[in-house]
């Protein structure tokens, strides 16, 4: 992505033919539209692994994010292939399994108990059950 003069190629070396004037999503993030040319996009090697946006004018399209905010993705989404970060999630995972596993187990979600000291009781049983489980597995 060239920023500054507004240009993006694509990995067959083609440069965008439109770069939209700046506007905003749904959540109020500053976008562009950039498409490239239909004559590019129809013989394209790589047609049926690129964007499916197209515009009845243009060939294929993508909506990029203002710069600090592509940047900041495209760092995160960087950081998400390292070794440190597969470690990190990876206890994510297991926390998210084991809330998955509550729920679907029991009635984690809602209760049948009256009063806060009920709640909490059934609770405390539902996770050392859950417990039991997991050393029953183990």
């Amino acid at each position: 992505m060239d920023w500054d003069s507004h240009r993006v190629t694509c990995p067959q070396g083609h440069t965008s033919a439109v770069w939209s004037a700046w506007r905003r999503n749904i959540r109020g993030v500053p976008i562009a539209q950039v498409f490239f040319r239909r004559e590019d996009c129809d013989v394209c090697p790589l047609r049926e692994v690129c964007t499916r946006t197209t515009n009845p004018r243009y060939g294929r399209g993508l909506q990029i994010l203002a710069r600090p905010f592509q940047e900041a993705q495209d760092a995160r989404r960087r950081d998400e292939q390292t070794d440190e970060f597969e470690a990190r999630y990876a206890i994510r995972t297991r926390v998210e399994g084991t809330i998955s596993q509550a729920v679907r187990r029991s009635r984690l979600r809602t209760t049948p108990y009256i009063g806060l000291a009920r709640t909490h009781l059934g609770h405390v049983l539902t996770a050392t059950a859950l417990n039991l489980v997991h050393f029953d597995t183990w």
